[in-house]
């Protein structure tokens, strides 16, 4: 396998207890039977991808979108047992499921132990029952403490927690409580996310949304985690190697409803249309709701936002490996004017993002437009 493509694999899952406020997931509510079906729809996708990734390798495996735990937990580990048969795997590979606190318990983790996950996603939120209400998350504060005793009977070590900030009414205690707690339970990996949703009642202002960024920076430093891309700090050696890959331009396949795709130069999207996916999973065609060849400046602006939101930024030596070309003009003209806004500090080696950069890279004002330049 030393010589293959590293890939990552996004298994989407749509649903959940009940949509939470404030949230970009997809949010659909089913029965058990409807669940069921689209697990078995996610499985004939998995089928149909058998024989079409030759010289590639899967390095880790996600399980998101919604919370993979509202999901029938045997289901669940059957359909990992197929992607791992049928897929071609790396020895090791990190395979990720997001859970919610309340799911997690023996039934739960016994069933989806037969697909071997390594690493589970705890959805935190706040560990506030305050703010757990604001954002109507069917879970309490109890609930995350209950979920990190159960994982830790299992053996389960390799835990990560996303929490938010710019909750409604939430004050910079609070959010220093949040962090405080979790850094007490000590999970191997810490997502710091803003809400999806800006300008709400009630929500911090841009300046205090920026200050518990930054105030997440320098506690959880202080408390052993690293931080190496936006929002995301772990303890050494526990990068969540799906997002560390994604950022740095690693081809991806998104299974699923509404699931992205980026391999060889081309993008595309399964239908959004739940219904419609469950009947025609696995029938790539009818699947499919866009199709969109990349140009090769596109393909680098793709590469460039995602190294934005590394700590290590964007290196001169790798963009040129890379694309065989050294950092066109005009995109160094806009790197240069993010420095002199303060998001980048500029390197020899290249452009290292500074706190204000992450914040921003994390809150989607970080743009480049390459294919536009002269």
């Amino acid at each position: 396998m030393a010589n293959e493509q590293a890939l990552i694999v996004d298994l989407h899952i749509p649903y959940c207890i009940r949509p939470e406020r404030y949230s970009a997931a997809f949010g659909a509510v089913g029965t058990n039977a409807q669940k069921d079906a689209y697990l078995r729809a996610l499985q004939r996708e998995i089928r149909a991808w058998e024989g079409e990734l030759d010289g590639y390798v899967v390095r880790a495996v996600r399980l998101g979108g919604g919370s993979a735990s509202v999901m029938s937990p045997d289901l669940l580990g059957e359909t990992l047992s197929l992607l791992r048969r049928t897929l071609p795997m790396a020895p090791g590979a990190e395979v990720s499921y997001d859970a919610l606190p309340n799911t997690i318990g023996t039934p739960s983790l016994t069933g989806i132990a037969s697909g071997h996950p390594t690493r589970v996603e705890l959805m935190v939120r706040s560990i506030h029952d305050d703010e757990l209400s604001a954002l109507g998350c069917p879970f309490t504060a109890q609930d995350v403490r209950n979920a990190m005793l159960f994982l830790g009977r299992f053996h389960v070590n390799n835990i990560g927690m996303t929490i938010h900030y710019s909750i409604p009414g939430q004050t910079d205690v609070s959010w220093h409580n949040t962090l405080h707690a979790c850094a007490i339970m000590r999970p191997a990996h810490i997502l710091v996310e803003p809400l999806a949703v800006t300008g709400a009642e009630g929500m911090p202002s841009d300046d205090a949304r920026y200050a518990m960024y930054a105030h997440a920076c320098e506690f959880l430093r202080a408390s052993g985690y690293i931080h190496y891309a936006a929002g995301h700090f772990c303890l050494p050696g526990h990068e969540y190697l799906f997002d560390a890959l994604r950022l740095n331009g690693t081809p991806f396949v998104g299974m699923g409803v509404n699931a992205l795709s980026l391999l060889e130069g081309v993008m595309t999207r399964n239908t959004n249309n739940l219904p419609l996916y469950v009947k025609n999973a696995g029938d790539f065609e009818k699947q499919t709701a866009q199709i969109l060849p990349l140009s090769p400046e596109q393909l680098m602006e793709e590469y460039v936002l995602g190294r934005l939101r590394l700590t290590q930024g964007l290196l001169h030596s790798l963009f040129e490996a890379r694309f065989a070309q050294p950092v066109p003009e005009g995109l160094t003209r806009q790197l240069e004017a993010m420095a002199e806004a303060g998001w980048l500090e500029v390197t020899p080696e290249g452009y290292l993002p500074t706190t204000q950069g992450l914040f921003a890279a994390q809150n989607g004002r970080v743009e480049v437009h390459i294919a536009c330049q002269p």
